[in-house]
């Protein structure tokens, strides 16, 4: 009797450890899934290289946005202060049925480039993509 309830107690074990890896599991297909990409990575793509390369020495006061499509279809959004005083934080993004909303935040430090950016990778953008700052202030999109 002893064995089998052991038995029991390593199978309710074992089960709940498999509702808890299919529950994340499910979770994290239903977020926007989100990265930051290492500036150092930066040379992986080139047209982003060449894009900030843009952005660091002819247009150096471009506030606002561009995104690339890079593997399988994500998205890539590069994200500029237009300053040098300033750098970026990733701080959320919102998927939603007609729109995307990416935040940031603006944190006043000095960043040592021309135009201070961030890379924030998104697996997929749905209608309309914003891209506001902590006080709900927009970034314009590059044309």
């Amino acid at each position: 009797m002893l064995k089998s309830r052991k038995g029991g107690l390593c199978n309710e074990k074992i089960l709940l450890i498999i509702l808890f890896i299919l529950g994340i599991t499910f979770l994290s297909a239903c977020g926007p899934n989100t990265w930051v990409l290492e500036k150092e990575r930066l040379g992986e793509v080139g047209s982003i290289e060449n894009y900030v390369w843009q952005l660091q020495n002819k247009k150096t006061k471009f506030r606002g946005y561009r995104v690339f499509t890079i593997s399988e279809g994500k998205k890539m959004v590069v994200v500029s202060t237009g300053s040098t005083d300033k750098t970026l934080e990733f701080t959320g993004a919102d998927v939603s049925n007609n729109n995307t909303t990416i935040s940031v935040e603006e944190v006043s430090k000095v960043s040592g480039e021309e135009n201070s950016y961030i890379l924030i990778g998104i697996n997929k953008i749905k209608g309309e993509l914003t891209v506001v700052n902590e006080r709900e202030e927009k970034f314009i999109a590059f044309e």
